[in-house]
């Protein structure tokens, strides 16, 4: 499930009110970073936002009530398919920046008229991910003054943004509890796929996507829950190689270890020993990632140290 098709809106409901009355009354800033950890449903309250201001006046508007997208709502449609014309949509996709061309964009919609009178709206997801031009162009942008552009800045709080976009936006930090993560994991997998979760996975840190990714995964790769627990799941992932093919273990497998070593260093039964391949692992991690070393070998090295540390 992506942040589009999230049709309930199940956290951060106080954050959304907030917003819902600064708007009603006209004063909703035209400048705003959402700032949180990665995956906890920034890009989800996004999408919400922006269908209650596109829809207000239309048929199936959105339930406030309820916290809900109608799916036959014309701006829900329009916007499923990036084609609304209020809307311009900025990710990095599959690059590993966002690039100036992308952020350039940015005048050509906002010189267009916009359409039934109504805000037009420029979501960056990923904004950490620009590079310095496209960090430069952006800035230009946000310092001219606009009346019905309005910006919303998708911002991963572990990643670091230039004090000088900071400074131009209204900032709001997302959290989120446990409780919090469990009721959306059994929303979106509508099983007690958490519940029944080695306590190995239970850290604090961890998204809601993050949970709903390993489900998806697992039931792919076809491995039992009850065997799951992280010594599995790395000595699969190292025997498989899905550390070169799987979009979620390419994405996640720092995190993994890192809670392989998480688990053995709060059990302290070798502290100082644990602690030390901790950070030599990291360190082999961040070469391979700087240097662009090659996975293989760099991983092999890795899975034996793991081994070797049980």
């Amino acid at each position: 499930m992506t942040p589009l098709t999230q049709i309930k809106l199940l956290s951060f409901k106080d954050n959304f009110k907030e917003l819902v009355n600064l708007s009603l009354r006209n004063k909703l800033p035209n400048k705003l970073i959402f700032s949180g950890n990665k995956g906890i449903g920034k890009c989800t309250f996004a999408f919400h936002l922006i269908n209650y201001l596109f829809s207000q006046d239309e048929q199936d508007s959105y339930n406030l009530e309820d916290n809900e997208i109608n799916i036959n709502n014309k701006s829900y449609k329009l916007v499923s398919n990036n084609t609304h014309p209020n809307l311009l949509l900025i990710d990095s996709t599959d690059k590993k920046f966002i690039e100036v061309s992308k952020i350039r964009e940015i005048l050509n919609f906002s010189s267009k008229t916009s359409f039934s009178n109504k805000k037009k709206i420029v979501l960056i997801n990923n904004v950490e991910k620009m590079n310095i031009n496209a960090s430069n162009a952006l800035l230009k942008i946000l310092e001219e003054p606009s009346t019905n552009l309005f910006f919303i800045l998708i911002h991963n709080s572990h990643k670091k943004l230039i004090n000088t976009i900071n400074s131009r936006c209204i900032k709001f930090n997302f959290f989120i509890t446990e409780s919090e993560i469990e009721k959306i994991i059994n929303n979106v997998i509508d099983n007690d796929f958490y519940e029944s979760l080695s306590s190995d996975f239970k850290i604090r840190y961890l998204s809601p996507k993050f949970y709903i990714d390993l489900y998806d995964f697992i039931n792919k790769e076809k491995i039992e829950l009850n065997d799951l627990d992280i010594n599995f799941l790395l000595n699969y992932i190292f025997n498989k190689r899905n550390y070169l093919k799987d979009e979620f273990i390419i994405e996640n497998l720092q995190i993994l270890i890192e809670i392989y070593f998480y688990n053995k260093i709060i059990s302290q039964n070798n502290f100082e020993n644990d602690y030390k391949s901790f950070k030599q692992t990291m360190n082999k991690i961040n070469n391979m990632n700087k240097f662009n070393l090659d996975k293989d070998s760099s991983l092999l090295e890795i899975k034996n140290i793991i081994i070797n540390e049980r």
